[in-house]
């Protein structure tokens, strides 16, 4: 994966701006796994979905994201979701 990130001009004027806005992303092919239980253990979730990436013939295109899906503030720790996602292209062989 490429480190050099170029930043969209949309993104740079609302960073400026401290605007709040909306947006329509682009429809983009991501892997994702859902990791259940504790934030200090999510990493073995990321590994393991970098594995499957690897192992299926995908490659990241982007960085990752997290979606978590309930408060930790009233969720048992060992209930707690958290969806990962990064945005992949298939490597053609």
């Amino acid at each position: 994966m490429d480190n050099k990130v170029n930043i969209p001009e949309d993104i740079l004027k609302v960073s400026e701006s401290g605007e709040i806005t909306t947006k329509t992303t682009t429809p983009q092919l991501v892997a994702y796994a859902v990791h259940k239980g504790s934030y200090q253990e999510v990493g073995n979730t990321i590994q393991k979905l970098v594995a499957w990436m690897m192992e299926k013939g995908y490659a990241p295109v982007g960085f990752p994201s997290s979606t978590y899906y309930n408060d930790p503030n009233t969720t048992p720790e060992e209930e707690l979701l958290t969806e990962i996602q990064f945005p992949v292209q298939k490597i053609e062989e």
